[in-house]
């Protein structure tokens, strides 16, 4: 009973406190940066600052909302999966490339999805592309 009124206060303080460090009851898996909660104008803001300081997020667990956008790329006939987010007018977008964990299935082109991965970086001709890997569809519709 003690540990139930324990966590019932911890939940409880984190809602008033605006805590950004919250556990996902789906992943049990602390959330580092939480999109889902800011403006579409400070979501493009932050999604810009992770940009231009990928470093800083490295290993971070983001959690994001945006559209699933699949592309195939028949070089190497392997396909990209993307969330994709728009910008408060909706006339520019910018998103994250991910990997589902294992046991996941990639959900309808075109859906809009709630996501939760681990913020990483990989190289295309010595450009660092960033991408969520061991991602986690949280929610999709």
């Amino acid at each position: 009973m003690k540990n139930l009124i324990f966590a019932l206060i911890i939940s409880f303080s984190s809602v008033i406190l605006g805590c950004s460090n919250e556990i996902s009851p789906e992943t049990h898996e602390k959330i580092d940066v939480d999109l889902t909660k800011l403006s579409p104008t400070m979501i493009y803001a932050e999604i810009f600052n992770i940009l231009q300081a990928p470093n800083d997020y490295r290993d971070k667990i983001l959690k994001i909302r945006g559209t699933y956008m699949a592309s195939h790329a028949p070089q190497k006939d392997e396909f990209h999966h993307a969330c994709v987010i728009y910008d408060a007018t909706a006339c520019c977008m910018q998103g994250f490339e991910f990997e589902l964990a294992e046991n996941q299935k990639y959900p309808p082109n075109h859906c809009e999805i709630t996501l939760i991965g681990r913020f990483d970086t990989y190289k295309i001709q010595k450009i660092d592309n960033p991408i969520l890997r061991d991602a986690k569809i949280d929610d999709w519709r």
